[in-house]
């Protein structure tokens, strides 16, 4: 009886034991499976303040390339119309000055980048939404690209002709007149308007700008709508 009485014993000991091992093995994958819920939790909220954040840059770049546009369209409708006239051509020109900046693009895309970098990208098992931030990232660069080709391509044919024609003059942006050195045999320089107004390097380089501004408002389009693919993807804020 005694030597039954310890075999249910020891049995009943092993039973623990092995209950406690399992017991402490669900205790660990809960354990884990919460942490990493929690960690892809925090990493989806940090997309999600990414791409937002991205979406008023996105509307800023548009607002301005809009602008831009507008007045180079104006300019040269203006120089293309019959009165070439100093002070008709006078307003129209002093928004050369804005027109011939080429804005930045910033896009805020940390979280992705670091993700990817680290491998906490494997944390999203979501396969479209993997997908969409693929070609999110990849408009990014397309975009990142544009504009370094954009810049190199105008600024190498505008920087000439402003040397050329607007020595320190009132057209050119204040960043540009401190980089322009002024003509020492006329501090007082003023551009001549009714010539410039009929400068066709100037129709060139307007044009091109317009070309360069409706491409890249198309592709800030395209950028836009990836953004709003991967936020219908995203899990909604809290």
């Amino acid at each position: 009886m005694a030597e039954k009485k310890q075999k249910s014993g020891l049995l009943l000991e092993g039973v623990v034991i092995v209950a406690s091992i399992l017991l402490a093995f669900a205790i660990d994958a809960w354990w884990d499976g919460f942490r990493e819920s929690r960690e892809t939790r925090t990493l989806l909220e940090s997309i999600r303040s990414d791409v937002v954040a991205t979406q008023a840059v996105i509307a800023e770049n548009r607002s301005d390339s809009e602008l831009v546009a507008e007045r180079a369209r104006a300019l040269l409708g203006a120089m293309a119309a019959a009165d070439t006239s100093a002070d008709a051509m006078r307003e129209r020109l002093l928004t050369l000055g804005n027109i011939f900046v080429i804005g930045g693009w910033s896009p805020i895309n940390d979280t992705y980048a670091e993700a990817v970098n680290s491998g906490r990208l494997q944390l999203i098992d979501d396969d479209a939404l993997r997908i969409a931030l693929f070609r999110y990232e990849a408009q990014i660069e397309e975009l990142d690209q544009m504009y370094l080709e954009i810049s190199e391509q105008y600024y190498a044919r505008l920087e000439p002709f402003l040397v050329a024609n607007t020595v320190y003059s009132e057209l050119g942006a204040e960043w540009w007149r401190e980089a322009l050195v002024e003509a020492p045999d006329t501090p007082n320089f003023r551009m001549d308007f009714e010539a410039l107004g009929k400068s066709r390097e100037l129709w060139n380089l307007l044009t091109l700008r317009l070309e360069m501004e409706v491409t890249v408002l198309d592709r800030l389009r395209r950028m836009d709508a990836r953004t709003d693919e991967v936020l219908e993807l995203l899990p909604p804020a809290d």
